[in-house]
C-alpha cells in the first residue's frame, strides 16, 4: 500500500499538464469560447448564476455547495417561453393559462438568489390546471421538461406533458403515481427550499405540439411556487432563460491549441481524468486529442469507451466502459501498447495498433469537430504525463 501511494504521488507531481477545475481557475494554456450572451450554472452559494460570452462556468452542488468542476455542455434550446414570469396575460400567443387555479405572485428569494416575484399557483379545493402555450416539437424525439418548484403549504400537486396533436397525456405524474409534492419539500412545507424537478419523455408518432403543466388536475389544496421552466431536446442541461421567444445556449469549447505547451509526446503518454455525472451518455467525451483539421486521427474518452484510439480512419483500440455516473480513468498509449483502468478496476490492455498521426490540439469535455460529443457535465481534474506509466500506476491513480 505504501509503495502504491508513493507511486501515485510521484507520478502526479511529474505530470506536464495538471488541471484542477474545482479551484474555479482556468489554466492560461487553455482557450475557452462560448458565443451565448448568457449561460447559467450553480455558484458557490448554491444559486443559479449567469456567465456571459466566453466566460467558463465552474459549477457547484446546489445542496452541499461542493465544487463540481468545469461545466461543458453542447448547444441546447429552451422551447418553453416566458420561463421566469409565467405571464398569463401576454397577447402574443406566449401566455401561460390558468384554469381553476389562482395564478398570483409571491415575493421571495428566487433560485437565482434575487428577491422577486415567483409565480404562485393556488387553489383551496377542487381541480384545475396551469399550462404553457403550445410548444412546437418533433415526433419520436426525446425531450426533457424541467422547472424549479417550492411547496408553499399545499397538500398535493401534479405535473403533466400533453400531446396537443392527439389530445392525450405523454407524462402524467400525480400524487398517487409519483407523489410530486414530496419532491418539493413535502406537504405543508413553507421553507425557502427550491427543488429542480425534471422528467424525460419521448414524443409519440405524429406529435408536433405539446403543452407542459407545472400543476394539473389534482383535487385538494394546492399552493405552489414555480420558476425557471425549460423544455429541451435530449438530456437535462443548465437553465436557459426565455421571454417571448425561445432561447439557445451555444456550446462550450475548452481547448489547448498547441500541444507543445503541455509537453505532449506523440510516441507515448498517459492521460488521467476525473468527471462527474454526465447527461450526454451516448457520445459525450471527457477529452479528445485531434489534428489541426480532419478527424481521421484521434485519442479520446467517450462513445461508450474509456479509451478509444482512431488511426488513419480506423479504430485500433477501444478499451474499458464509459459510465454515466462519476468516474476516474487513467489511460496509456504507445505503439502496440494501449491500456486503461476505470475507477480502480484491473487494467485492460490492447497490444496491437498504430499510433494516430499529427495530433496538434486537445479539447476538454467535447469537440467542435463533433456537435454531439459534448460532455453534458463537469470535469474535475485532467492530467497528462509524456510517458507510458506502468499498469499498476494506472490502477493506483484511479483508486
Amino acid at each position: 500500500m505504501i509503495g502504491s501511494m508513493f507511486r501515485k504521488a510521484w507520478y502526479s507531481d511529474s505530470a506536464t499538464l495538471s488541471l484542477d477545475f474545482t479551484t474555479g481557475v482556468l489554466d492560461s494554456r487553455l482557450t475557452f469560447t462560448r458565443s451565448s450572451t448568457v449561460a447559467t450554472y450553480i455558484d458557490s452559494s448554491g444559486y443559479v448564476a449567469s456567465a456571459s460570452t466566453d466566460v467558463p462556468r465552474f459549477d457547484h452542488d446546489p445542496t452541499t455547495l461542493a465544487p463540481k468542476g468545469l461545466l461543458i455542455e453542447g448547444q441546447s434550446t429552451n422551447l418553453a417561453r416566458r420561463s421566469d414570469d409565467f405571464n398569463t396575460s401576454a397577447t402574443d400567443g406566449t401566455n401561460w393559462n390558468a384554469s381553476g387555479y389562482t395564478a398570483g405572485t409571491l415575493s421571495t428569494t428566487l433560485p437565482d438568489g434575487t428577491t422577486g416575484n415567483a409565480r404562485r399557483i393556488s387553489i383551496a379545493s377542487g381541480s384545475g390546471s396551469f399550462r404553457s402555450s403550445a410548444i412546437t416539437v418533433t415526433a419520436s424525439t426525446t425531450y426533457r421538461w424541467s422547472f424549479w418548484a417550492r411547496n408553499n403549504g399545499g397538500s398535493q400537486a401534479r405535473f403533466r406533458v400533453w400531446n396537443v396533436s392527439a389530445g392525450s397525456s405523454i407524462v402524467d405524474y400525480s400524487q398517487s403515481a409519483n407523489n410530486y409534492v414530496s419532491q418539493v419539500g413535502g406537504a405543508n412545507n413553507t421553507s425557502s427550499t427550491w427543488v429542480r424537478v425534471s422528467v424525460s419523455f419521448t414524443t409519440p408518432v405524429g406529435c408536433t405540439s405539446i403543452f407542459v403543466y407545472p400543476c394539473s388536475s389534482d383535487s385538494g389544496t394546492v399552493d405552489l411556487l414555480i420558476w425557471g421552466a425549460q423544455v429541451e431536446e435530449g438530456g437535462l442541461s443548465s437553465y436557459i432563460p426565455t421571454v417571448a421567444s425561445t432561447a439557445t445556449r451555444d456550446p462550450d469549447n475548452c481547448e489547448i491549441l498547441n500541444l507543445t505547451t503541455m509537453g505532449f509526446n506523440a510516441s507515448s503518454g498517459t492521460i488521467y481524468h476525473d468527471v462527474g455525472a454526465r447527461t450526454n451518455t451516448g457520445s459525450g467525451r471527457a477529452y479528445t486529442f485531434l489534428p489541426t483539421s480532419g478527424v481521421n486521427n484521434q485519442i479520446f474518452e467517450g462513445s461508450g469507451k474509456a479509451l478509444s484510439v482512431y488511426s488513419s480512419g480506423s479504430f485500433v483500440a477501444q478499451l474499458g466502459t464509459q459510465a454515466a455516473s462519476a468516474l476516474k480513468v487513467a489511460a496509456a498509449y504507445a505503439v502496440d501498447d494501449y491500456a486503461v483502468s476505470v475507477s480502480g478496476a484491473a487494467v485492460v490492455t490492447d497490444t496491437s495498433g498504430a499510433l494516430p498521426a499529427s495530433l496538434t490540439k486537445l479539447t476538454i469535455g467535447g469537440s467542435a469537430a463533433n456537435a454531439g460529443a459534448y460532455l453534458g457535465g463537469c470535469i474535475r481534474v485532467f492530467k497528462y504525463w509524456p510517458t507510458r506509466l506502468p499498469d499498476a500506476t494506472l490502477q493506483s491513480l484511479t483508486t
